[in-house]
């Protein structure tokens, strides 16, 4: 194996960081704007609702009050549904950017990492050869300062996909305030709990911030800057055979 850092600088620069700038772009200025009205649709789901009531013909032992308390009924499970939806965005988004980030990773260990017969073996196509090979260069991602980050994000990733497991233990030991959502996160007694995750694709159990998103967004995009100062260091001990 032969670093190209010349090569890479450039590809890594047009095209693996647009990528991943562009997709937290899209969530944060098209997908989440789209949920900014929710309040509003909540409250027109439960006028509708009581007009309805309103149109149905009287037969003197209604109580308005029960059709009040429907119709506002109807308005809270419409918010509140709208509103997990919204946090699974959030959460689905953030399992995208770690699988982008992946397969960018894959990308680059085929056609840089490994030789040219394996490239197509895809018994190699796994993150510790791809960290092995490197350090056969002296490069060791761990020692990046962006891996411990690139790590809590595919803890993320995992949780997403498959809920409750090995991953959610890992990521409650660094982020317990992840498991507790926006209206429980001040009593600080809750983030002691063991995660509890079932439903995080439709908002419940794991509550991804965009703030997070952007956290990670930074971190990858770190990430590929490091690999590619460490690769230039390495091709410089290459060629000056020290």
């Amino acid at each position: 194996m032969i670093l190209n850092a010349l090569f890479w600088e450039h590809y890594f620069r047009a095209e693996f960081l647009p990528q991943i700038k562009a997709l937290v772009d899209t969530l944060e200025k098209r997908v989440l704007p789209g949920f900014s009205e929710i309040e509003k649709e909540a409250e027109q789901v439960s006028e509708d609702a009581w007009e309805k009531f309103m149109e149905i013909p009287a037969t003197g032992d209604e109580d308005p009050s029960d059709f009040a308390d429907i119709a506002e009924q109807a308005g809270v499970s419409h918010y509140l549904l709208l509103s997990g939806i919204r946090q699974g965005m959030l959460n689905l988004f953030a399992a995208a950017l770690h699988h982008a980030f992946e397969q960018q990773i894959m990308l680059f260990h085929r056609r840089e990492v490994l030789r040219l017969h394996e490239e197509n073996d895809t018994s190699l196509m796994n993150i510790s050869l791809f960290c092995a090979r490197l350090s056969e260069h002296r490069i060791d991602v761990a020692n990046f300062q962006s891996w411990p980050t690139v790590e809590e994000l595919r803890h993320v990733a995992n949780v997403v996909k498959h809920a409750e497991g090995r991953s959610a233990k890992a990521l409650h030991e660094v982020r317990p305030d992840m498991f507790n959502s926006p209206e429980t996160k001040r009593f600080e007694f809750m983030t002691l709990r063991p995660p509890r995750v079932f439903q995080p694709l439709v908002g419940e159990d794991l509550y991804v911030t965009l703030e997070d998103i952007k956290v990670y967004k930074e971190a990858t995009l770190e990430f590929w800057r490091e690999l590619l100062g460490a690769m230039m260091i390495a091709q410089y001990d290459r060629d000056s055979g020290t």
